[in-house]
């Protein structure tokens, strides 16, 4: 396998990438796509979003103190003000443990109930999921993972991660619509779930979700996050399998059901990408904690190209896009070591001209 193809873009990180360059075969398969489909920007909007619960907590109760206080004294010194203050971070902190507290008691009831009623995919004729799902974990460097089977005809998958065993809930409709290889995208893509760590933070969303005051609010906001983290979630699955084609047939199946999905065409698609980017549907979508299909293909198309680009050789000549110019003096010693260094990434399509430009600039001042 060559590992000489990682667009510094897709690593995510000036160091992980410089590693890659300095020790390009330590890195597998698995380590390779975790790295290209992590986006640290999940992160930051998480960040973020529990900023603003904090604040709505905290600020809840610091406003009901103040304002009893008010109603009763005509006024606040500084000396009642700081108490108040004090006590309201209290009040908030007690608050906030023991709504984190109900929400991991109700994620294991929730993870209890459902498997009991499910059965181990091992004990099914689907027992080669269980092997290849735990070949990949070892690739994917994560704990192995329990695959159960659920009555339900919707086709749909979620993932256990906040306790181990990790598990992962097939939906039975899953396994009689979806072909072996549709299913291991439905299998990748819950593991980058817990992969990520988007299981352990949902449950630290919880006491933000499930407080009388501020749930709806709540809710709306942590869907911005979370509509991220199924970008990310189809981004794994993709670089892990390479197959954009098999990814979006599993994702149209997934939400529009088998019958139908052969009648997703581009002219379908199209139609449904222009109904998606009209205002008030865009708005609508803020109110959903999955994308729409027609992002979430988009998004597969994007990065499937990313991904070619960067693993597109910059000397070769014969494809049917320009190869990058390289300077005379740099051709022959990158020809000759090509299989055993990371030649420098390509840029991505969007850039290509800026990149030849700015070759040829270098090719006339080297002249």
């Amino acid at each position: 396998m060559r590992l000489s193809t990682i667009d510094a873009r897709d690593v995510r990180g000036q160091r992980s990438y410089w590693l890659m360059q300095q020790q390009p075969y330590q890195y597998t398969k698995g380590r390779i796509a975790v790295e290209r489909a992590r986006m640290t920007s999940d992160n930051v909007v998480l960040g973020v979003i529990f900023s603003i619960f904090f604040l709505l907590t905290f600020g809840y109760f610091i406003y009901s103190y103040f304002d009893e206080v008010v109603k009763r004294l005509g006024s606040v010194t500084f000396l009642g003000g700081a108490i108040g203050f004090v006590v309201a971070l209290i009040l908030g902190c007690i608050f906030l443990a023991s709504s984190l507290g109900a929400g991991m008691f109700l994620t294991r009831m929730m993870r209890q109930q459902m498997l009991g009623n499910s059965l181990e995919v091992q004990y099914s004729a689907y027992a080669w999921l269980r092997d290849w799902s735990n070949e990949v974990a070892a690739d994917l460097e994560m704990p192995q993972v329990e695959i159960f089977i659920t009555q339900n005809p919707v086709i749909n998958a979620y993932a256990f991660g906040f306790a181990r065993p990790y598990a992962i809930v097939l939906h039975s409709g899953s396994i009689r619509y979806l072909t072996e290889d549709e299913l291991k995208v439905i299998v990748v893509h819950e593991m980058a779930h817990i992969k990520y760590k988007h299981t352990d933070a949902s449950v630290y969303l919880m006491p933000f979700l499930i407080a009388p005051i501020i749930n709806m609010a709540g809710n709306w906001i942590a869907g911005f996050w979370c509509r991220r983290t199924e970008f990310t979630a189809d981004r794994l699955a993709l670089a892990y399998i390479g197959d954009a084609a098999l990814v979006k047939n599993a994702l149209i199946k997934v939400h529009v059901g088998p019958d139908v999905a052969k009648d997703m065409n581009d002219v379908a698609r199209q139609w449904l990408q222009y109904k998606a980017e009209r205002p008030m549907n865009r708005f609508a979508q803020t109110f959903s904690d999955h994308p729409y299909l027609v992002r979430r293909l988009s998004q597969v198309d994007y990065w499937d190209a990313a991904f070619h680009a960067a693993q597109a050789q910059p000397i070769q000549t014969t494809s049917a896009v320009p190869a990058q110019s390289a300077p005379d003096g740099e051709a022959t010693s990158q020809s000759s070591t090509v299989s055993t260094q990371t030649p420098k990434p390509p840029v991505p399509p969007r850039k290509r001209n800026n990149q030849q430009e700015s070759s040829k600039d270098d090719d006339a001042s080297e002249a």
